[in-house]
Protein backbone atom coordinates (compact mmCIF):
# COMPACT_ATOMS: atom_id res chain seq x y z
CA UNK A 1 0.00 0.00 0.00
CA UNK A 2 1.53 3.32 -1.32
CA UNK A 3 1.82 6.05 1.14
CA UNK A 4 -1.02 8.92 0.81
CA UNK A 5 1.46 11.95 2.16
CA UNK A 6 2.25 14.39 -0.83
CA UNK A 7 5.32 15.34 0.97
CA UNK A 8 6.60 12.53 0.63
CA UNK A 9 5.46 11.21 -2.79
CA UNK A 10 7.35 14.34 -3.74
CA UNK A 11 10.72 13.78 -1.35
CA UNK A 12 10.72 10.22 -2.96
CA UNK A 13 9.87 11.34 -6.39
CA UNK A 14 6.94 9.51 -7.06
CA UNK A 15 3.74 9.68 -9.55
CA UNK A 16 1.17 11.84 -8.36
CA UNK A 17 -2.10 9.24 -8.64
CA UNK A 18 -0.66 6.39 -7.36
CA UNK A 19 2.24 7.96 -5.00
CA UNK A 20 3.89 4.60 -5.47
CA UNK A 21 5.48 4.62 -9.31
CA UNK A 22 8.84 6.69 -10.03
CA UNK A 23 9.37 9.80 -11.96
CA UNK A 24 12.03 9.45 -13.17
CA UNK A 25 14.26 6.34 -14.77
CA UNK A 26 17.76 7.02 -13.17
CA UNK A 27 19.05 8.62 -9.96
CA UNK A 28 19.55 11.97 -9.78
CA UNK A 29 23.45 10.81 -9.81
CA UNK A 30 23.43 9.33 -13.14
CA UNK A 31 24.79 12.79 -14.71
CA UNK A 32 23.83 11.59 -18.49
CA UNK A 33 20.88 10.17 -17.74
CA UNK A 34 19.25 12.39 -14.79
CA UNK A 35 16.70 14.38 -17.13
CA UNK A 36 14.87 11.18 -18.83
CA UNK A 37 11.61 10.54 -17.39
CA UNK A 38 9.02 7.77 -17.91
CA UNK A 39 6.17 8.25 -20.46
CA UNK A 40 3.65 7.13 -18.23
CA UNK A 41 4.15 5.98 -14.47
CA UNK A 42 5.04 2.40 -13.87
CA UNK A 43 1.82 1.04 -11.40
CA UNK A 44 -1.00 3.25 -12.55
CA UNK A 45 0.30 4.15 -16.18
CA UNK A 46 -1.00 7.75 -16.28
CA UNK A 47 0.48 9.80 -18.61
CA UNK A 48 2.88 12.45 -16.83
CA UNK A 49 2.76 15.18 -19.60
CA UNK A 50 -0.52 16.01 -19.26
CA UNK A 51 -0.11 18.08 -22.46
CA UNK A 52 2.15 19.11 -25.02
CA UNK A 53 5.15 20.86 -23.34
CA UNK A 54 3.44 20.69 -19.89
CA UNK A 55 7.18 21.12 -18.00
CA UNK A 56 7.75 24.30 -20.40
CA UNK A 57 6.10 25.85 -16.67
CA UNK A 58 8.26 24.01 -14.95
CA UNK A 59 11.48 26.42 -15.75
CA UNK A 60 10.09 29.12 -13.65
CA UNK A 61 10.47 26.80 -10.87
CA UNK A 62 14.10 25.89 -12.09
CA UNK A 63 14.68 29.84 -12.46
CA UNK A 64 13.44 30.53 -8.90
CA UNK A 65 15.74 27.79 -7.30
CA UNK A 66 18.96 28.58 -9.68
CA UNK A 67 18.51 32.58 -7.97
CA UNK A 68 18.11 31.59 -4.37
CA UNK A 69 21.63 29.35 -5.80
CA UNK A 70 23.53 32.73 -6.50
CA UNK A 71 22.42 34.88 -4.49
CA UNK A 72 22.97 32.67 -1.54
CA UNK A 73 26.80 31.79 -3.25
CA UNK A 74 27.10 35.83 -3.48
CA UNK A 75 26.32 36.26 0.35
CA UNK A 76 28.63 32.98 1.08
CA UNK A 77 31.71 34.11 -1.08
CA UNK A 78 31.40 37.82 0.15
CA UNK A 79 31.28 36.41 3.89
CA UNK A 80 34.11 33.39 3.87
CA UNK A 81 36.05 34.80 1.06
CA UNK A 82 36.34 38.46 2.20
CA UNK A 83 34.63 40.26 -0.76
CA UNK A 84 36.88 38.83 -3.79
CA UNK A 85 37.23 40.81 -6.86
CA UNK A 86 34.79 39.78 -9.60
CA UNK A 87 36.27 36.14 -10.96
CA UNK A 88 36.10 35.44 -7.29
CA UNK A 89 32.51 35.27 -6.90
CA UNK A 90 31.69 34.04 -11.02
CA UNK A 91 33.68 31.34 -10.74
CA UNK A 92 32.76 29.33 -7.90
CA UNK A 93 29.17 30.88 -8.49
CA UNK A 94 28.71 29.08 -11.58
CA UNK A 95 30.44 25.79 -10.24
CA UNK A 96 28.06 25.62 -7.69
CA UNK A 97 25.30 26.05 -9.84
CA UNK A 98 26.32 23.74 -12.62
CA UNK A 99 26.87 21.26 -9.81
CA UNK A 100 23.37 21.63 -8.74
CA UNK A 101 21.85 21.34 -12.38
CA UNK A 102 20.76 17.56 -11.62
CA UNK A 103 19.00 18.07 -8.65
CA UNK A 104 17.38 21.84 -9.33
CA UNK A 105 16.23 20.25 -12.89
CA UNK A 106 14.28 17.12 -11.28
CA UNK A 107 12.84 19.10 -8.00
CA UNK A 108 11.65 22.03 -10.20
CA UNK A 109 9.86 18.99 -12.59
CA UNK A 110 8.56 16.85 -9.37
CA UNK A 111 7.03 20.27 -7.75
CA UNK A 112 5.46 21.16 -11.54
CA UNK A 113 3.65 18.05 -11.54
CA UNK A 114 2.43 17.80 -8.36
CA UNK A 115 1.12 21.18 -7.87
CA UNK A 116 -0.36 21.97 -11.48
CA UNK A 117 -0.93 19.31 -13.10
CA UNK A 118 -4.46 18.72 -12.32
CA UNK A 119 -3.98 15.30 -10.75
CA UNK A 120 -4.97 13.75 -7.30
CA UNK A 121 -4.08 11.21 -5.17
CA UNK A 122 -6.45 7.83 -6.07
CA UNK A 123 -5.10 4.61 -3.82
CA UNK A 124 -7.40 2.50 -6.78
CA UNK A 125 -5.76 3.62 -9.99
CA UNK A 126 -3.23 0.70 -9.13
CA UNK A 127 -2.37 -1.87 -11.64
CA UNK A 128 -3.00 -5.40 -9.93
Amino acid sequence: MPDPSKLNAIVNARCPQCHEGRLFKFHWWNLFNFAQMHEHCPSCDIRYEVEPGFFYGAMYISYGFTVGIMLFGGIFVFNVLNDPPAMGYVVPITLFSLFMVPFNFRTARVLFIHWFSGISYNPDSIKK
